[in-house]
């Protein structure tokens, strides 16, 4: 990761009736880490709060950290300026500490952003010749059985994020126009062997954000913005290949913890449960890397789920660019926000369906 200091320092900050106030910033960074050392005699408060073009004020998150019997407190926190700036259409953000008797001595606000790793590959390969001779992939049932079932599908489900639906929620945020994302790479590929492939999207951010059991569930059972219906109503027992596009949102330490401990096993068991014989690929690493490559390569071996590691493509090359015109299926026209440019571009998005479809063999 590459780490820079932001110019904000406990000089900087204006302390008034023990509270600290940075100045707003701006930042396109993977991750922003607040860290804050300093006395008070009860509870200290840090608060994250954005702020989009038009100005507006909303809260991140807040958080209460102990003061120690000493009077001494250190703590810190981070958050993703990136999903923000998507899901809220922050701009610039601001950082306030707060607390009785609050004496600040040490504050710094400072920058990550991923270097573009060659991380290892998924070397699983599920692919295998059926009896009468044509393309089988294994698939692993619920019960731990391992069954060959045709490589090439009848009907695919892609479950993403806005590298799916960023645009009008129709397609890839950063893609200049709806034949230029990943997705219609990889089902015009499928397509070559099967026309009549049914495909369908299901969004999948919320599944992202939850930070309970509670929100998956409203997420798979009830909550979807594209179709107004739950994740349970695309997985189908007909499915034949699901491609699970999912991770990069999971950007706080609460959705971390949920993702690694709860939910990501859930989504599994419950797909498993639905579409037996499904054929699943995870594809992963665009952000948030580092908060959920172990888990998922754990699921997938466990599983025998074949992966693509998106993180090596991550690279100024491949992102969008600022002021690019992008294009609705209805013809709507918009540019690229400065805020959404670390999402993949043209180049990206095809770099990212040419590992996909490596991945498929069909």
């Amino acid at each position: 990761m590459d780490t820079k200091k932001l110019l904000i320092t406990a000089n900087a900050l204006e302390i008034t009736e023990a509270q600290g106030v940075t100045p707003r910033f701006a930042s396109t960074a993977d991750t922003v880490t607040v860290c804050f050392e300093g006395a008070a005699k009860s509870k200290v408060k840090l608060a994250v709060y954005c702020y989009d073009g038009e100005g507006r004020e909303s809260e991140v998150s807040v958080s209460e950290h102990a003061v120690g019997a000493d009077g001494s407190v250190l703590a810190e926190f981070s958050f993703d300026p990136v999903s923000l700036a998507v899901y809220k259409g922050a701009c610039e953000f601001r950082v306030t500490v707060s607390g009785e008797g609050l004496s600040v001595r040490d504050f710094s606000v400072s920058e990550k952003s991923a270097e573009a790793v060659d991380n290892s590959e998924d070397t699983l390969d599920n692919t295998t010749v059926m009896a009468d001779g044509t393309k089988g992939v294994f698939v692993t049932l619920r019960n731990g059985e391992r069954v060959v079932v045709p490589r090439v599908p009848k009907k695919a489900l892609f479950i993403g994020n806005s590298l799916v639906f960023g645009m009008f929620m129709r397609y890839g945020m950063c893609a200049s126009a709806p034949d230029k994302d990943y997705y219609h790479y990889v089902t015009e590929y499928i397509r070559k062997f099967e026309p009549d492939c049914v495909f369908a999207k299901q969004y999948g951010s919320f599944f992202e954000h939850s930070e309970s059991v509670e929100a998956f569930d409203a997420w798979f059972y009830n909550d979807d913005r594209s179709t107004g219906k739950g994740a349970v109503e695309n997985l189908t027992d007909d499915l034949d290949l699901i491609f699970l596009q999912m991770g990069d949102n999971v950007n706080t330490d609460l959705k971390q913890k949920t993702f690694n401990e709860v939910t990501a096993e859930l989504l599994i068991e419950r797909i498993k449960e639905r579409c037996p014989r499904a054929r699943i690929i995870w594809i992963h690493g665009w952000y948030n890397y580092e908060r959920t490559a172990e888990k998922i390569k754990e699921l997938c071996q466990r599983w025998g789920i074949e992966r693509v590691d998106m993180s090596g493509l991550r690279s100024k090359e491949n992102e969008g660019h600022a002021q690019k015109t992008c294009i609705g299926a209805d013809g709507s026209v918009c540019e690229v926000s400065p805020r959404w440019v670390t999402h993949p571009g043209d180049l990206g998005m095809q770099k990212i369906a040419d590992k996909i479809i490596r991945k498929l063999k069909l």
